[in-house]
């Protein structure tokens, strides 16, 4: 009963697969016949979006991509370069090939979702996704590893934050070098203080704050030096293993730095949308005015 059950699962997995190969295999052929055809019928076309793929902007050459499972997207990546458009497509028909529908790789998390839409779809039993430790894994991308233009920005930002957070790390562990319980006062006084470190030289305790993307998003109190040690090299590995792509978001500590940086993102973002509204708004009111002359 069991083994028929665990069939029939496999069947409608197997299912969606072939379709999502059929599929995509259109999608690249529309892709190539739209892409050769000259600017101006790519404007006024109306083929502009296939299953796999759609115009975001053609004054710039931007396309979204999503990856399809059981006529569901799974996730997208926004804005992406023309030239880079079919490089996914062909990788994300790859991508289809490879997927097992006898014993499909769970732990690879577009898999397991592309699994679970299949058992939504047909009212069976999902599985749940789960980090096999606290530190991100690199998995094969559908997407080729080609990124949007906000997710670039917002990895740009990422490695900007990181070398920072990862100076901040190695001050304060220069600084609890040089630091001695027999210090003088007039000594401690001359060593150069860490940005996220602060000593309390009554109880020869330490307070620890992760600064991220300019504010504090954690604190660490009252903590003896060895543990302050300890908890920095914590840090550290978190902030080197943190993968901004398939951030694991189970983890408190990774859940907040990935939302400050898409947070300040946004802001960023929402700004150039202003600006842009107001250039417009000047644009219009101009035309109007050579009009009238």
């Amino acid at each position: 009963m069991i083994k028929t059950f665990q069939n029939q699962k496999n069947n409608f997995f197997k299912l969606d697969k072939e379709q999502a190969l059929k599929d995509i295999q259109i999608s690249i052929e529309e892709w190539n016949n739209f892409q050769e055809k000259n600017f101006f019928f790519q404007i006024f076309s109306k083929q502009k979006k296939s299953k796999h793929w759609e115009a975001s902007n053609l004054r710039l050459n931007l396309f979204h991509i999503h990856l399809i499972w059981s006529k569901k997207i799974v996730r997208s990546q926004t804005n992406i370069k023309k030239k880079e458009v079919l490089s996914v497509l062909m990788t994300m028909k790859d991508f289809y090939s490879n997927i097992s529908a006898v014993k499909p790789d769970l732990t690879h998390p577009d898999i397991i979702e592309c699994f679970n839409l299949t058992s939504k779809k047909n009212n069976l039993k999902q599985k749940k996704f789960k980090f096999k430790d606290r530190f991100e894994i690199n998995f094969y991308d559908p997407f080729n590893n080609i990124l949007g233009k906000e997710m670039k920005n917002i990895e740009k930002k990422y490695y900007r934050e990181k070398q920072i957070a990862l100076e901040n790390i190695q001050n304060a562990f220069d600084f609890l070098d040089q630091v001695d319980n027999k210090l003088h006062n007039y000594d401690l006084q001359e060593i150069e203080k860490p940005k996220i470190l602060i000593y309390n030289r009554s109880n020869s305790l330490y307070e620890l704050k992760f600064l991220w993307c300019g504010q504090q998003i954690e604190s660490y109190k009252n903590l003896k030096k060895i543990e302050i040690k300890k908890k920095l090299n914590e840090i550290k590995n978190t902030i080197n293993y943190f993968n901004i792509l398939r951030p694991n978001l189970s983890d408190i500590l990774i859940d907040k730095m990935y939302k400050y940086l898409m947070n300040d993102n946004n802001k960023s973002f929402l700004h150039a949308q202003k600006i842009k509204s107001k250039i417009d708004m000047i644009k219009k009111k101009f035309q109007k005015i050579i009009k009238f002359f």
